[in-house]
């Protein structure tokens, strides 16, 4: 009992804590010999930040590593585009770029999503926005018709296949040098797109990811926006080592000449960083490329269900959880008040633990397709960051269980283990309370709701493995209040 006690409770230390901690050193240890290098009278000084981009680097947009090259590996460590040294790149020099966008009844915010698009602050000549609908039954076609000639461009793929399928279509119609990836809920801050595409001016960067905010009602931060923070500083320092593991499908940029069509089972924004990385380019995180994002307040009646997709450990797309946050959007002609929540609402679990399970069902099966492909090829950073980012985080739930029984076991044995038992056993009450619905949606009441959120995703991740397992995949996705 004592081996499995230690062992459950050091991995699952490990997978919260031990996997930062090690990111932060690594990532100190390469910014601190990237300054030696840039501090030796042998290395130009890097060129201001004004300065306009090379003739390389501004063909650096249609570039992109052969996918067939298997001794190409990336480069470790911040290059010429991290974000503190990232240039400004003039207007002239942007890529063109293609906003794709996978829609399936989204009438209630595709209008604010493209009002949102056409503020962008981005050259008008140089981007466009690519909606393809996914066989939608509402007015969303009607709607984004409207803005047709608008730099908008209504795609219509009449037999519903799923978003992959809707993203191929998408890419395959695409007229620009980057393709930016996006959700019909998420409004981009103005500069979003201009910053994607600056990390790109990097020949070496194939894939950069931006972030996604959450606010409560009252503008403030809430507890699922701290958890974001959390894994956003993560991907920051994966960054700096190898490459990011999965990239916000809220907002992301990638090279043109990388994609290639998807099986329709896989969520794209887990799989492109691994395609990208095994093309011998990186995929990076960009926090200051924003997008900030909305959803209904949670609901009383479970009748009425809210879209999820956040993985335990990532984030996916088609939707956000709802489970006691409400994302908003910066104040602006396309914004509408955001609903309040009502403090005896409570979240419609079933309906989030079927979106969870899809999704990580999808997640599993990009891992366990990828992972031996990435040992063959030698990938061994990256490996061991997908084993303690995603694998390791999505066996939480069975690790707590072990830690669990094994601690009441040894309860008589010392101190330690009574301790462990009496946290566990008050988390799982917290996360009970927040089951019921308790303490409303702030102060205790607020982190019962995070706790019982937690639950849901890791229990979540246990369910995709099982589906999966059991032949089962994913490929359409229920948006919002359907």
């Amino acid at each position: 009992m004592k081996t499995l006690f230690w062992l459950s409770s050091g991995l699952l230390a490990y997978a919260f804590v031990g996997y930062p901690l090690l990111l932060e050193a690594g990532s100190r240890l390469v910014r601190r010999a990237a300054a030696r290098r840039t501090a030796s009278p042998d290395v130009s000084p890097a060129a201001p930040s004004s300065a306009r981009p090379s003739a390389s680097m501004a063909a650096s947009w249609h570039s992109a590593a052969q996918a067939d090259a298997p001794s190409v590996r990336p480069s470790a460590g911040p290059s010429a585009s991290s974000p503190d040294t990232a240039r400004v790149i003039p207007d002239a020099d942007l890529p063109t770029v293609s906003v794709l966008l996978s829609v399936f009844d989204e009438e209630a915010v595709i209008e604010r999503k493209i009002l949102n698009f056409l503020a962008l602050d981005y050259p008008a000549e140089r981007i466009e926005l690519c909606v393809v609908s996914d066989g939608c039954t509402d007015a969303t076609e009607s709607i984004v018709a409207r803005y047709a000639g608008q730099r908008v461009r209504l795609v219509r793929q009449e037999a519903r296949g799923g978003k992959t399928r809707a993203l191929n279509r998408a890419a395959a119609e695409a007229r620009g040098d980057v393709l930016v990836f996006t959700d019909a809920n998420a409004m981009f801050r103005p500069d979003c797109v201009r910053r994607l595409a600056e990390r790109l001016a990097d020949p070496g960067v194939g894939l950069v990811s931006g972030v996604s905010v959450y606010v409560d009602a009252s503008g403030d931060t809430t507890a699922g926006g701290v958890y974001r923070r959390y894994e956003e500083w993560i991907k920051s320092r994966e960054s700096d080592l190898f490459s990011i593991v999965g990239a916000d499908g809220a907002a992301y940029a990638m090279r043109r000449a990388l994609y290639t069509p998807l099986a329709p089972e896989y969520i794209n924004d887990l799989l492109h960083p691994v395609q990208v990385l095994l093309a011998g380019a990186r995929a990076v995180s960009e926090p200051r490329a924003v997008v900030e994002e909305e959803v209904d307040a949670p609901v009383a009646s479970p009748g009425s269900t809210q879209p999820g997709n956040t993985q335990p450990g990532s984030t996916s797309s088609g939707g956000r959880s709802s489970f006691g946050t409400s994302p908003g959007v910066q104040p602006g002609p396309q914004s509408r008040p955001r609903p309040q929540a009502q403090p005896d609402s409570q979240p419609d679990t079933g309906a989030e633990m079927r979106r969870q399970t899809r999704i990580m069902a999808q997640s599993w099966l990009i891992c366990l397709r990828q992972l031996p492909v990435l040992v063959r090829r030698g990938c061994w950073g990256f490996v061991w960051q997908m084993l303690s980012h995603k694998v390791l985080r999505w066996a939480t739930l069975p690790l707590l269980a072990v830690c669990a029984v094994s601690a009441v076991a040894l309860v008589p044995r010392g101190m330690p283990y009574a301790l462990a038992a009496a946290a566990l056993a008050g988390g799982g009450l917290l996360a009970w309370a927040g089951a019921r619905g308790l303490g409303g949606g702030r102060g205790w009441g607020g982190h019962a709701r995070t706790a019982w959120l937690f639950v849901v995703l890791h229990a979540a991740a246990v369910n995709g493995l099982y589906r999966l397992l059991r032949g089962q995949t994913f490929v359409t996705w229920t948006p919002r209040g359907d």
